[in-house]
C-alpha cells in the first residue's frame, strides 16, 4: 500500500529564514500522525540541510521538493502538483497579501487541486492582508479556499471575518519555544563583563534611516554592556535589498565590533543557534522577534507593519523605534499551537472519510487570473529592461 502523501504549499527554500523555520515545523508536524506520511512541499531552490534536521528531530524527514513552474494562461501544472496528495497543509506565513504584486493570492491558490478525487486543505498559521479591494471582492464572493482556516493573529481574524466573510479560528504562529527546544535550541547568551553579544535582525523600509538606526543599536549596545553586534540579514532573497540596507547601517557603527551574518538556506540551524547567542536583540523582522522571544532575549522592536505591532500587543501607527525593552504579548492558553491543529486534523484527513467543503476557482476564473498575472508580469519585466537600458545610457 502506498504511504500517505501530505502536501505543503509554503514559502519554503526561498532564503527566507522565518519562513524556513515554518517549512520544517509544518513538515514535522505532519509526519507526526503515526503513520508512515510523506510529505511534498514547495522549493524555491535553496534547500536546507534535511539530514541535519532531521538528525535533530530524531525522525528522517526526506520531504521531496517541488518546484514550481511557469503558470501561463491555460497551464494546469501548479494545480496539479499536489493533486495526488490525501491531504494539503497551506501556510503559514504571509502568503495572501498584496504588498508586493497585485496577484500574489492567486499565485499561491494556484496551487491548491481543484479535481476529483477532492483533496482537503487546511490553512493553519497564517498571517492574512493587507488586500487590495479586487481581491477582497474576489474572495468574498469566492468563499473560503480552505476546509478549515487558522489565522495566527487576532487582526488577522478580524480581517477575514468582517472583510471576506469567511469562518476561521486562531492559532499560535508555527515557530515558538516548543519547536525551537525539539531542534535543540536554546538561549546561550550572557552581557557579563562586556563580552555580550547585541543582535541585530532589520530590513529596508521607507523612513528607516541607516545612520539613525545605527545610532539607536549603539545606544542598546551601550545601556546593556555588550562588547559585539551581530546583524542578522534573515531575508536574503530577491534583490538583496536587506543585505544592502544592513550593511549600510553596519558601516555607520563606527569603530565598535560588528559584522553582517547573511542568512544561507543550508545553514538554518546555524543561523539559528548564532542568533541564541545574543544577549539582547533589536529586531524587525517578525521570525527573529519570535524565536528571540521563544528564548527570553529581551528585546528592542522596530515596527513597520500591522503584525509586528500586534506580536509585542502593540497599536500600529506606522514605522516605530522603541527606546525600551518590550515583552511579547502573552497567548492565551485557549489558543493552541499551530502543530496542535495540524495533528487532529490530518488524522480525519487522511482517514479518507473527510468531507471537502472549500470553494474551487472555475476554469473562466483561473484562466482570467492566469491571464491578468502574466499580462502584470511581462509588464514590469519590460519596465525594468527599459529602467536597465536608460542606467547604461
Amino acid at each position: 500500500m502506498a504511504r500517505p502523501t501530505v502536501g505543503l504549499i509554503c514559502l519554503g527554500e526561498a532564503g527566507n529564514f522565518g519562513d524556513d523555520l515554518i517549512m520544517i515545523a509544518a513538515v514535522v508536524a505532519a509526519t507526526e500522525t503515526g503513520d508512515d506520511v510523506a510529505v511534498r512541499h514547495l522549493s524555491f531552490g535553496r534547500p536546507v540541510n534535511w539530514p541535519a534536521v532531521s538528525a535533530r528531530i530524531g525522525r528522517d524527514l526526506s520531504p521531496q521538493a517541488v518546484r514550481p513552474t511557469r503558470d501561463l494562461p491555460g497551464s494546469r501544472r501548479s494545480e496539479l502538483s499536489f493533486q495526488s496528495c490525501q491531504a494539503v497543509l497551506f501556510g503559514g506565513g504571509g502568503l495572501l497579501q498584496t504588498s508586493h504584486h497585485p496577484h500574489t493570492p492567486y499565485h499561491w491558490l494556484s496551487f491548491l487541486p481543484r479535481h476529483h478525487p477532492a483533496v482537503p486543505v487546511l490553512a493553519v498559521g497564517l498571517g492574512l492582508g493587507p488586500l487590495s479591494d479586487y481581491w477582497q471582492r474576489r474572495l468574498h464572493q469566492l468563499g473560503s479556499p480552505f476546509d478549515e482556516c487558522y489565522l495566527r493573529d487576532d487582526d488577522s481574524v478580524a480581517y477575514a471575518e468582517q472583510r471576506l466573510g469567511w469562518r476561521v479560528g486562531r492559532c499560535r504562529d508555527f515557530v515558538d519555544s516548543a519547536f525551537l527546544t525539539r531542534l535543540g535550541i536554546g538561549r546561550r547568551g550572557s552581557s557579563a563583563d562586556g563580552q555580550g553579544l547585541l543582535g541585530v535582525a532589520l530590513r529596508r523600509w521607507p523612513g528607516l534611516d541607516p545612520i539613525g538606526t545605527a545610532r539607536h543599536i549603539g545606544r542598546v549596545a551601550e545601556a546593556y554592556g555588550v562588547g559585539n553586534i551581530r546583524l542578522f540579514v534573515l531575508e536574503t532573497s530577491a534583490s538583496g535589498v536587506d543585505v544592502a540596507f544592513t550593511e549600510q547601517v553596519c558601516r555607520q557603527l563606527g569603530g565598535r565590533e560588528a559584522e553582517v551574518v547573511p542568512y544561507l538556506g543550508a545553514d538554518v540551524l546555524d543561523f539559528a543557534e548564532a542568533m541564541a547567542g545574543c544577549s539582547v536583540a533589536v529586531s524587525m523582522k517578525l521570525h527573529s522577534s519570535a524565536l528571540w522571544a521563544a528564548l527570553g532575549v529581551p528585546i528592542f522592536p522596530i515596527s513597520y507593519a500591522p503584525k509586528t505591532a500586534a506580536f509585542f500587543g502593540q497599536p500600529f501607527a506606522g514605522l516605530k523605534t522603541y527606546d525600551q525593552v518590550v515583552a511579547p504579548a502573552v497567548e492565551p492558553n485557549s489558543v493552541p499551537r499551530a502543530a496542535d491543529v495540524v495533528l487532529p486534523w490530518l488524522r480525519q484527513a487522511l482517514s479518507g472519510q473527510f468531507a471537502v467543503t472549500r470553494a474551487v476557482l472555475t476554469n473562466s476564473d483561473k484562466l482570467r487570473l492566469q491571464t491578468s498575472r502574466t499580462a502584470v508580469n511581462v509588464y514590469r519585466r519590460l519596465g525594468r529592461s527599459f529602467r536597465n537600458v536608460m542606467v547604461r545610457e
